[in-house]
Protein backbone atom coordinates (compact mmCIF):
# COMPACT_ATOMS: atom_id res chain seq x y z
CA UNK A 1 0.00 0.00 0.00
CA UNK A 2 1.41 3.38 -1.00
CA UNK A 3 1.43 6.23 1.51
CA UNK A 4 0.42 9.50 -0.13
CA UNK A 5 0.28 12.92 1.53
CA UNK A 6 -2.57 15.11 0.30
CA UNK A 7 -2.56 18.86 0.91
CA UNK A 8 -5.61 20.97 0.18
CA UNK A 9 -8.76 22.67 1.34
CA UNK A 10 -12.06 21.42 2.66
CA UNK A 11 -15.31 22.95 1.48
CA UNK A 12 -18.94 22.38 2.27
CA UNK A 13 -20.77 22.27 -1.07
CA UNK A 14 -24.31 23.55 -1.51
CA UNK A 15 -25.48 22.42 -4.93
CA UNK A 16 -28.73 23.37 -6.61
CA UNK A 17 -29.72 21.38 -9.71
CA UNK A 18 -32.51 22.65 -11.93
CA UNK A 19 -35.18 20.25 -13.16
CA UNK A 20 -35.50 22.22 -16.43
CA UNK A 21 -33.31 24.56 -18.49
CA UNK A 22 -32.18 27.47 -16.33
CA UNK A 23 -33.76 30.91 -16.67
CA UNK A 24 -31.71 33.80 -15.32
CA UNK A 25 -34.69 36.05 -14.59
CA UNK A 26 -37.10 33.46 -13.22
CA UNK A 27 -37.37 31.08 -10.30
CA UNK A 28 -35.92 27.67 -11.14
CA UNK A 29 -37.45 24.62 -9.51
CA UNK A 30 -35.01 21.86 -8.66
CA UNK A 31 -33.16 20.04 -5.91
CA UNK A 32 -30.69 21.40 -3.34
CA UNK A 33 -28.15 19.17 -1.64
CA UNK A 34 -25.35 19.64 0.90
CA UNK A 35 -22.14 17.60 0.67
CA UNK A 36 -18.51 17.64 1.75
CA UNK A 37 -16.17 18.86 -0.97
CA UNK A 38 -13.05 20.83 -1.80
CA UNK A 39 -10.34 19.63 -4.17
CA UNK A 40 -7.97 18.51 -1.41
CA UNK A 41 -10.69 16.69 0.51
CA UNK A 42 -12.03 15.08 -2.68
CA UNK A 43 -8.59 13.81 -3.66
CA UNK A 44 -8.03 12.41 -0.16
CA UNK A 45 -11.36 10.56 -0.35
CA UNK A 46 -10.67 9.16 -3.80
CA UNK A 47 -7.17 7.96 -2.95
CA UNK A 48 -8.45 6.36 0.24
CA UNK A 49 -11.22 4.48 -1.56
CA UNK A 50 -8.68 3.37 -4.18
CA UNK A 51 -6.75 1.60 -1.42
CA UNK A 52 -3.94 4.03 -0.66
CA UNK A 53 -2.68 4.98 2.79
CA UNK A 54 -3.61 8.68 2.80
CA UNK A 55 -2.26 11.41 5.10
CA UNK A 56 -4.47 14.49 4.73
CA UNK A 57 -3.08 17.91 5.70
CA UNK A 58 -5.69 20.65 5.99
CA UNK A 59 -7.93 22.58 8.37
CA UNK A 60 -11.61 22.35 9.30
CA UNK A 61 -13.84 24.42 11.53
CA UNK A 62 -14.21 23.02 15.03
CA UNK A 63 -17.97 22.49 14.86
CA UNK A 64 -20.43 19.74 14.06
CA UNK A 65 -19.92 20.10 10.30
CA UNK A 66 -16.14 19.95 10.59
CA UNK A 67 -16.34 16.90 12.84
CA UNK A 68 -18.60 15.29 10.24
CA UNK A 69 -16.00 15.89 7.52
CA UNK A 70 -13.31 14.17 9.57
CA UNK A 71 -15.54 11.25 10.53
CA UNK A 72 -16.48 10.64 6.90
CA UNK A 73 -12.83 10.68 5.81
CA UNK A 74 -11.80 8.28 8.56
CA UNK A 75 -14.40 5.84 7.27
CA UNK A 76 -12.83 6.05 3.81
CA UNK A 77 -9.30 5.04 4.86
CA UNK A 78 -7.98 8.60 5.27
CA UNK A 79 -5.70 9.54 8.16
CA UNK A 80 -6.87 12.96 9.45
CA UNK A 81 -4.45 13.27 12.38
CA UNK A 82 -2.79 16.21 10.58
CA UNK A 83 -5.98 18.24 10.05
CA UNK A 84 -6.07 21.23 12.40
CA UNK A 85 -9.29 22.43 14.05
CA UNK A 86 -9.91 26.19 13.81
CA UNK A 87 -12.49 28.11 15.79
CA UNK A 88 -13.68 29.95 12.68
CA UNK A 89 -13.27 29.73 8.88
CA UNK A 90 -11.40 26.44 9.01
CA UNK A 91 -13.07 25.41 5.77
CA UNK A 92 -14.77 27.11 2.87
CA UNK A 93 -18.23 27.03 1.38
CA UNK A 94 -19.11 26.55 -2.29
CA UNK A 95 -22.51 27.49 -3.68
CA UNK A 96 -23.04 25.91 -7.11
CA UNK A 97 -25.88 26.12 -9.61
CA UNK A 98 -26.19 23.21 -12.03
CA UNK A 99 -28.40 23.00 -15.10
CA UNK A 100 -30.75 20.12 -15.84
CA UNK A 101 -27.89 18.27 -17.58
CA UNK A 102 -25.76 18.35 -14.43
CA UNK A 103 -23.30 20.91 -15.80
CA UNK A 104 -22.03 23.74 -13.62
CA UNK A 105 -23.42 27.12 -14.71
CA UNK A 106 -22.21 29.46 -11.97
CA UNK A 107 -20.84 29.35 -8.45
CA UNK A 108 -19.79 31.47 -5.47
CA UNK A 109 -16.89 30.42 -3.29
CA UNK A 110 -16.15 31.52 0.27
CA UNK A 111 -12.55 30.68 1.10
CA UNK A 112 -11.23 29.36 4.42
CA UNK A 113 -8.81 31.45 6.47
CA UNK A 114 -5.76 31.43 4.18
CA UNK A 115 -3.26 32.71 6.77
CA UNK A 116 -4.24 30.14 9.39
CA UNK A 117 -4.26 27.37 6.81
CA UNK A 118 -0.76 28.30 5.66
CA UNK A 119 0.52 28.28 9.23
CA UNK A 120 -1.05 24.89 9.96
CA UNK A 121 0.19 23.26 6.75
CA UNK A 122 3.76 24.52 7.11
CA UNK A 123 3.86 23.24 10.68
CA UNK A 124 2.77 19.76 9.59
CA UNK A 125 4.44 18.89 6.30
CA UNK A 126 7.93 17.91 7.55
CA UNK A 127 6.43 15.15 9.71
CA UNK A 128 3.89 14.02 7.12
CA UNK A 129 6.34 13.92 4.21
CA UNK A 130 8.80 11.87 6.25
CA UNK A 131 6.27 9.01 6.32
CA UNK A 132 5.03 9.41 2.72
CA UNK A 133 6.06 8.06 -0.68
CA UNK A 134 4.46 10.81 -2.76
CA UNK A 135 2.66 14.14 -2.36
CA UNK A 136 -0.50 15.38 -4.09
CA UNK A 137 -1.38 19.05 -3.67
CA UNK A 138 -4.16 21.41 -4.69
CA UNK A 139 -2.47 24.33 -6.44
CA UNK A 140 -5.04 26.75 -5.00
CA UNK A 141 -2.87 27.38 -1.94
CA UNK A 142 -0.48 30.16 -0.98
CA UNK A 143 2.79 30.61 -2.86
CA UNK A 144 4.63 30.01 0.43
CA UNK A 145 2.97 26.62 0.85
CA UNK A 146 3.70 25.67 -2.76
CA UNK A 147 7.34 26.77 -2.52
CA UNK A 148 7.94 24.94 0.77
CA UNK A 149 6.27 21.81 -0.57
CA UNK A 150 8.38 21.85 -3.72
CA UNK A 151 11.62 22.34 -1.78
CA UNK A 152 10.82 19.67 0.77
CA UNK A 153 9.83 17.14 -1.91
CA UNK A 154 13.06 17.88 -3.76
CA UNK A 155 15.12 17.32 -0.59
CA UNK A 156 13.27 14.10 0.26
CA UNK A 157 13.16 12.93 -3.38
CA UNK A 158 9.38 12.55 -3.27
CA UNK A 159 7.28 12.67 -6.45
CA UNK A 160 4.99 15.71 -6.36
CA UNK A 161 1.71 15.92 -8.31
CA UNK A 162 -0.43 19.02 -8.72
CA UNK A 163 -4.08 19.58 -9.60
CA UNK A 164 -5.97 22.86 -9.97
CA UNK A 165 -8.78 23.56 -7.53
CA UNK A 166 -8.67 27.09 -8.90
CA UNK A 167 -6.27 28.50 -11.49
CA UNK A 168 -5.58 31.95 -10.03
CA UNK A 169 -2.43 31.16 -8.00
CA UNK A 170 -0.61 29.05 -10.56
CA UNK A 171 -1.60 31.35 -13.43
CA UNK A 172 0.31 34.17 -11.71
CA UNK A 173 3.20 31.85 -10.76
CA UNK A 174 3.57 29.47 -13.70
CA UNK A 175 7.25 28.89 -12.96
CA UNK A 176 6.26 26.85 -9.90
CA UNK A 177 5.17 24.00 -12.19
CA UNK A 178 8.86 23.31 -12.83
CA UNK A 179 9.04 21.88 -9.32
CA UNK A 180 6.41 19.21 -9.98
CA UNK A 181 6.76 15.64 -11.19
CA UNK A 182 3.33 15.67 -12.77
CA UNK A 183 0.58 18.18 -13.50
CA UNK A 184 -2.98 17.41 -14.59
CA UNK A 185 -5.32 20.08 -15.89
CA UNK A 186 -8.42 20.53 -18.04
CA UNK A 187 -8.49 21.75 -21.62
CA UNK A 188 -9.67 25.19 -20.45
CA UNK A 189 -6.90 25.47 -17.87
CA UNK A 190 -4.29 24.33 -20.40
CA UNK A 191 -5.43 26.98 -22.87
CA UNK A 192 -5.06 29.72 -20.26
CA UNK A 193 -1.63 28.55 -19.07
CA UNK A 194 -0.26 28.09 -22.60
CA UNK A 195 -2.02 31.02 -24.30
CA UNK A 196 -2.94 28.52 -27.04
CA UNK A 197 -6.25 27.15 -28.33
CA UNK A 198 -7.30 23.50 -28.17
CA UNK A 199 -9.83 22.19 -30.68
CA UNK A 200 -8.45 18.80 -31.70
CA UNK A 201 -6.44 16.04 -30.05
CA UNK A 202 -3.36 17.17 -31.98
CA UNK A 203 -3.84 20.68 -30.56
CA UNK A 204 -3.97 19.21 -27.06
CA UNK A 205 -0.77 17.25 -27.60
CA UNK A 206 1.03 20.39 -28.77
CA UNK A 207 -0.20 22.34 -25.75
CA UNK A 208 0.73 19.52 -23.35
CA UNK A 209 4.24 19.47 -24.83
CA UNK A 210 4.60 23.24 -24.41
CA UNK A 211 3.43 23.03 -20.80
CA UNK A 212 5.72 20.07 -20.08
CA UNK A 213 8.74 21.91 -21.48
CA UNK A 214 7.98 24.90 -19.24
CA UNK A 215 6.78 22.98 -16.21
CA UNK A 216 6.17 19.44 -14.95
CA UNK A 217 7.82 16.82 -17.21
CA UNK A 218 4.65 14.71 -17.06
CA UNK A 219 1.74 16.86 -18.20
CA UNK A 220 -1.77 15.51 -18.75
CA UNK A 221 -4.62 17.46 -20.34
CA UNK A 222 -8.20 16.23 -20.03
CA UNK A 223 -10.74 17.05 -22.75
CA UNK A 224 -14.09 15.68 -21.54
CA UNK A 225 -15.63 13.68 -24.38
CA UNK A 226 -12.32 13.62 -26.30
CA UNK A 227 -10.52 11.75 -23.52
CA UNK A 228 -7.07 12.85 -22.37
CA UNK A 229 -3.57 13.37 -23.75
CA UNK A 230 -0.22 13.10 -22.03
CA UNK A 231 3.37 14.13 -22.66
CA UNK A 232 6.15 12.61 -20.57
CA UNK A 233 9.52 14.22 -21.23
CA UNK A 234 11.23 11.76 -18.89
CA UNK A 235 10.56 8.89 -21.30
CA UNK A 236 9.98 10.92 -24.50
CA UNK A 237 6.48 9.42 -24.72
CA UNK A 238 3.19 11.02 -25.59
CA UNK A 239 -0.24 9.76 -26.47
CA UNK A 240 -4.00 10.04 -26.45
CA UNK A 241 -6.47 7.86 -24.55
CA UNK A 242 -10.10 8.15 -25.72
CA UNK A 243 -13.09 7.81 -23.44
CA UNK A 244 -16.66 6.61 -23.67
CA UNK A 245 -19.68 8.86 -23.34
CA UNK A 246 -21.25 8.98 -19.88
CA UNK A 247 -24.65 10.31 -18.88
CA UNK A 248 -23.96 13.28 -16.62
CA UNK A 249 -25.77 13.57 -13.31
CA UNK A 250 -23.34 16.07 -11.73
CA UNK A 251 -19.94 17.05 -13.11
CA UNK A 252 -18.60 18.28 -9.74
CA UNK A 253 -15.49 16.40 -8.63
CA UNK A 254 -14.84 14.69 -11.97
CA UNK A 255 -11.39 16.25 -12.39
CA UNK A 256 -10.42 15.45 -8.81
CA UNK A 257 -11.42 11.80 -9.25
CA UNK A 258 -9.53 11.51 -12.54
CA UNK A 259 -6.41 13.02 -10.95
CA UNK A 260 -6.63 10.69 -7.95
CA UNK A 261 -6.99 7.50 -9.99
CA UNK A 262 -4.11 8.45 -12.28
CA UNK A 263 -1.80 9.17 -9.34
CA UNK A 264 -2.87 5.96 -7.60
CA UNK A 265 -1.96 3.90 -10.67
CA UNK A 266 1.32 5.70 -11.29
CA UNK A 267 2.37 4.99 -7.71
CA UNK A 268 1.77 1.30 -8.45
CA UNK A 269 4.14 1.70 -11.43
CA UNK A 270 1.40 0.90 -13.94
CA UNK A 271 1.77 2.28 -17.50
CA UNK A 272 0.61 5.85 -18.01
CA UNK A 273 -2.08 4.89 -20.52
CA UNK A 274 -3.51 2.33 -18.09
CA UNK A 275 -3.54 5.04 -15.43
CA UNK A 276 -5.46 7.38 -17.73
CA UNK A 277 -7.98 4.65 -18.56
CA UNK A 278 -8.67 4.01 -14.90
CA UNK A 279 -8.90 7.76 -14.33
CA UNK A 280 -11.60 8.06 -16.96
CA UNK A 281 -13.54 5.10 -15.59
CA UNK A 282 -13.44 6.54 -12.08
CA UNK A 283 -14.40 10.02 -13.32
CA UNK A 284 -17.26 8.42 -15.28
CA UNK A 285 -18.62 6.85 -12.09
CA UNK A 286 -18.46 10.17 -10.25
CA UNK A 287 -20.03 12.13 -13.12
CA UNK A 288 -22.93 9.68 -13.27
CA UNK A 289 -23.64 10.23 -9.55
CA UNK A 290 -24.35 13.18 -7.27
CA UNK A 291 -21.28 12.43 -5.12
CA UNK A 292 -18.13 14.59 -5.11
CA UNK A 293 -15.84 11.59 -5.11
CA UNK A 294 -15.49 7.86 -5.50
CA UNK A 295 -17.42 5.76 -2.98
CA UNK A 296 -16.72 2.14 -2.00
CA UNK A 297 -19.83 1.02 -3.90
CA UNK A 298 -18.66 2.78 -7.07
CA UNK A 299 -15.21 1.27 -6.73
CA UNK A 300 -16.66 -2.23 -6.29
CA UNK A 301 -18.54 -1.83 -9.56
CA UNK A 302 -15.43 -0.86 -11.55
CA UNK A 303 -13.43 -3.31 -13.58
CA UNK A 304 -10.60 -3.92 -11.16
CA UNK A 305 -7.16 -2.69 -12.28
CA UNK A 306 -4.39 -5.18 -12.83
CA UNK A 307 -2.72 -6.55 -9.71
CA UNK A 308 0.56 -5.00 -8.60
Amino acid sequence: MNTIAVIGKVFVDIKGTSFAPLHKDAKNVGDIAFSNGGTGRNVAQNLGVLGNDVRFVSTVTNDQIGMGVLEELRGLNVNVDHVDLLDDNGMGMWLAVMDNNGDLQTSISKQPDEAMMEECILRRIDTVFAESQAVAIDLDLSVNVLNETIELCREMKLPLYGVCGHLSVIERNRHLLQGFTGFICSREEAEILSDMSIVTVDDALRVAEVLAMKGAPLTIVTMSELGAVYVDLRTNEQGHVPTTKVKVADSTGAGDSFFSAVISELMKRHPIEDALRLGMRVAGKVIASHDNGLTPDMYASLEQPAAD
